[in-house]
């Protein structure tokens, strides 16, 4: 699933991988020239620093990676006649920290650790702003995980709290009346339902649901 961000008003796409968080260098690269996105980046990935770079990354993330065709690549950069794509960079070094997507939100997406460098080398500024976006996206998203995970373990808490002070408050003899029992099993509804308004782990959950309602203002 894509995602988005704004940053200084380019909008930047960004996606969950295998590898880690992909973000879109297309869409970066928007922000130096809105209608040469694939000539901007490949006169970035021609460059030796970049080939230097994207080669040490997967070294250090990849198994699988082509030395050899990295190594041509290498040897050829700074050659006026020396031409490369992103596509070409990952099907002849099978490289996974580019990835080349086509339909509606299609373009290059790179590892965040990419994509910053990418950045970089397009504006120090804009790499600043993304990286900030990025990270206070990052801080959002966890603090929702860690929400969700606390009212998941509170609502357990309630739940066993009720059960627990039912059996030990009303416990239903077997060999009871159909309408003494009914009256037994009303009584345990009024008094499941006064313990759950009046446990503290409830009140907890009303203040999560709270600041979940804050942050979505």
């Amino acid at each position: 699933m894509i995602k988005k961000i704004v940053v200084q008003d380019i909008s930047i796409g960004f996606t969950s991988h295998l590898a880690g968080d992909f973000i879109s260098l297309s869409d970066i690269a928007r922000y130096k020239d809105n209608e040469k996105t694939d000539y901007i980046l490949q006169n970035w990935i021609r460059t030796r620093s970049t080939i230097e770079f994207l080669g040490l990354w997967e070294r250090i993330h990849n198994p699988t990676f082509n030395s050899i065709e990295f190594d041509g690549f290498k040897n050829k950069a700074g050659l006026n006649s020396f031409s490369l794509t992103p596509k070409r960079w990952i099907n002849e070094t099978s490289a996974i920290g580019l990835i080349s997507k086509s339909g509606r939100y299609g373009g290059t997406y790179g590892h965040m650790d990419i994509a910053f460098e990418f950045a970089s080398w397009i504006s120090p500024e804009f790499e600043l702003y993304l990286i900030k976006e990025f990270q206070r996206l990052k801080i959002e998203e966890n603090e929702k995980i860690a929400t969700g995970w606390d009212l998941k373990r509170l609502l357990a808490k309630v739940n066993y709290k009720i059960h627990t002070d039912a059996i030990r408050k009303h416990i239903i003899p077997q060999k009871i009346s159909q309408n003494i029992r009914l009256q037994k099993l009303n009584k345990i509804a009024i008094f499941q339902m006064e313990s759950l308004v009046n446990n503290l782990s409830v009140k907890k959950i009303s203040e999560k649901i709270g600041d979940i309602k804050s942050l979505k203002q």
